[in-house]
């Protein structure tokens, strides 16, 4: 078969490919996808040699034995760089050493192996047929984050005429020729560039951009560069057998056999937003000492205690707030801040957007970031701190519409590099800051918060909204993630996917097993006042056990102390569905008319009950608020302070070594909201 005859099967492949396709990065699901049966990644490479020769020497040379690895079953993601982008790779690095390099084989090992590792990705089949612009859901193998991102190529029609089609690379300028080769052990994706990585920490990216120097000044003079510069835990440890396809962790959740699979680096990695030079100078923001200014106008106001602080080094200097609150402690893409592409389709439009809650590095702050999924952008547009449709959680809603501050998407950026070993950089279109308006307008809303969103070792990890299909599901564990503590040893915690039917918010939950007694740190409350804290509830007879829920409150930075915690109500029993006659659920459709429905929902609040939210849908189209068996409970209402750190503590009380607790999101909900006319979304 001609190279010319093998793209056209290949399109042909391809594009059958794309309409059976349900999710953008998925595990392989046999009879899905197109297979060539009987060719695995190296054998298909093999029957391409005369494409892929150069590639085939780094993987048969490298020391790992990597090539015996793609002969054998498993799931790999793999890029081929074909003969003329090796030979490119060879020619730069030839400059740069200062050496003739005419084939791989001149190459030292140590570059052969990283050539090698940086090009495949162990454990996951990726498909990006249908995958949005954002972050891989796994890293490679030397531990490098990868980007999908879509440019623009013009090409050539039979009439003379130049066109443009869309392209998608990989790391900005990596090219995918060929897409979705699929194989009995993964997926090839032939590229017309070597992936490479200029820059270690995501600082590199702002300090090496002539955009971004403004931005990287104001870093420099508050000294979170070297807050930057964190990446591995050291300290943290876990055994062999625990870790990926390896793993010999089991665990049964929510009626379905996982095999567990912990996470076997703890990293620290940072999403920033940047403004441009030309951003900043639009706002009158032209060098470091107006920013200053800037910044000083908008924090002085809310923060007024701190305003004689001059260092900038300072946590509660304005100008440290002002650059701290662009940074997010953990790695999202793009496509990432809410929840997978496919998942955003089972949100209701014409309700409410995809929504999530972050801390950011600023002391005691918040962000809220949405994806309009109403847009006319196929892209679906991601806002920072933005108000629109959803208003506040209350249908009596009048405020007005506040367009945020727009992340833009890795196209819209350009020929720019955006990631690195321990973070992404975003551009926003406009100046990012905390002020008054956001914390007592912007964020006087309910705040639903997922539980994979509490942690940013859920995120970085790429466990958060990530999607295992088949059979053969698998879960994430984790060892002591961040902003999780625990009194006890007795226990699995895991961040469970998405099911092929589902009733998770925003399709993944944190599961655990065990005699936990386990708190974790809230996100703070954006202004002082009157707020209810709300938990997700899920009842599941036979496998559920008893949780008793307390709370405690500390100074910020602090630790809580062992007696600080105080109880919250009396046990939830995860036993009993929400139709017993003590919490009371009725369904809508059996109910005569809205009054009925009202009162009910009155009744059930004031029992420290709620109904499943309507804004978001299971995928056989029901409504949360139609499952008896999941809603929410109100724990607690009580004056909060957004200076302050808040942990949430659950306990099991029932004595059953296997009992699941589902922990699927929380609610905090501002008096202006639940003491109103609070909607049913």
């Amino acid at each position: 078969m001609t190279r010319k005859s093998r793209r056209i099967a290949l399109s042909a492949a391809i594009g059958t490919l794309l309409l059976m396709c349900s999710s953008c990065i998925d595990e392989q699901h046999p009879g899905t996808y197109y297979i060539y049966n009987g060719y695995t990644i190296a054998s298909r490479l093999e029957e391409q040699s005369d494409e892929f020769s150069e590639f085939i020497k780094v993987l048969k040379h490298s020391s790992k034995n990597l090539w015996g690895g793609l002969q054998t079953y498993g799931k790999n993601t793999c890029f081929a760089p074909n003969n003329d982008a090796i030979a490119e790779f060879l020619r730069q690095r030839s400059e740069k050493d200062k050496k003739a390099y005419t084939s791989v084989d001149d190459l030292p090992m140590e570059l052969i192996d990283s050539l090698a590792e940086n090009h495949l990705v162990e454990g996951v089949t990726c498909y990006v047929g249908e995958m949005p612009e954002g972050a891989f859901q796994k890293v490679n193998r030397l531990d490098r984050y990868l980007l999908l991102n879509f440019d623009s190529v013009k090409y050539q029609v039979e009439d003379g005429q130049t066109k443009n089609r869309l392209a998608r690379c990989v790391n900005k300028f990596s090219r995918i020729i060929i897409a979705d080769d699929t194989c009995e052990n993964g997926v090839i994706h032939e590229i017309d560039r070597c992936i490479d990585f200029t820059g270690n920490y995501v600082y590199d990216l702002i300090s090496n951009n002539p955009n971004t120097t403004l931005f990287f000044e104001a870093l420099k003079k508050t000294g979170l560069l070297s807050t930057l510069n964190e990446y591995y835990d050291t300290a943290y440890q876990i055994g062999a057998d625990s870790i990926g396809s390896r793993s010999k962790v089991e665990l049964h959740a929510s009626t379905r056999n996982y095999q567990l699979q912990f996470w076997e680096h703890r990293k620290t990695c940072f999403t920033i937003f940047v403004e441009t030079n030309q951003v900043f100078a639009q706002n009158g923001i032209t060098d470091l000492e107006s920013m200053k200014e800037y910044a000083k106008r908008v924090y002085d106001d809310i923060y007024p205690d701190a305003a004689g602080i001059d260092d900038p080094t300072n946590p509660q200097n304005s100008l440290n707030r002002f650059m701290a609150y662009h940074i997010l402690p953990e790695l999202m893409g793009y496509s990432n801040f809410n929840t997978r592409s496919d998942e955003i389709d089972y949100f209701s439009a014409e309700i409410t957007d995809p929504e999530d809650y972050f801390e950011t590095l600023a002391p005691n702050s918040l962000m809220r970031i949405s994806t309009d999924v109403t847009s006319d952008n196929p892209q679906k547009r991601v806002y920072i701190n933005r108000q629109g449709k959803e208003g506040n959680g209350s249908t009596e809603f009048k405020g007005d519409f506040e367009p945020g501050i727009e992340i833009l998407s890795p196209s819209s950026m350009g020929d720019v590099e955006q990631i690195a070993m321990n973070g992404i950089m975003h551009y926003i279109d406009k100046v990012l800051v905390y002020d008054r308006n956001v914390r007592e307008v912007i964020l006087d809303r309910r705040l639903r918060i997922d539980a994979g969103t509490l942690s940013p070792d859920f995120i970085t990890s790429g466990a958060r909204g990530a999607y295992t299909g088949g059979d053969n599901k698998t879960s994430i564990g984790f060892k002591d993630p961040k902003h999780y503590y625990s009194y006890s040893n007795s226990y699995k915690i895991h961040l469970r996917p998405v099911e092929e039917s589902t009733n998770t918010y925003e399709g993944d939950a944190v599961d655990i097993e065990g005699m936990f007694d386990i708190y974790v740190k809230l996100p703070p409350v954006p202004h002082d006042g009157t707020w209810q804290l709300r938990v997700s509830f899920r009842a599941l007879e036979n496998y559920c056990g008893i949780a008793q829920y307390y709370m405690a409150c500390v100074p910020h930075g602090q630790s809580v102390r062992r007696d600080g915690w105080s109880p919250l109500g009396l046990p939830c029993d995860l036993r009993v569905n929400l139709d017993d006659v003590n919490v009371g659920w009725i369904d809508d459709d059996e109910l005569d008319g809205q009054d009925a429905i009202d009162a009910l929902d009155k009744s059930m609040k004031n029992r420290g009950w709620m109904k499943g939210p309507d804004s978001q849908m299971t995928q056989n189209n029901r409504s949360h608020r139609a499952e008896n068996h999941q809603g929410r409970c109100i724990i607690s209402t009580e004056y909060m302070l957004a200076n302050m750190d808040y942990y949430l503590r659950f306990k099991q009380l029932l004595d059953k070594q296997d009992a699941q607790y589902c922990f699927d999101y929380i609610e905090l909900v501002p008096k202006t909201v639940y003491d109103g006319y609070e909607d049913k979304h």
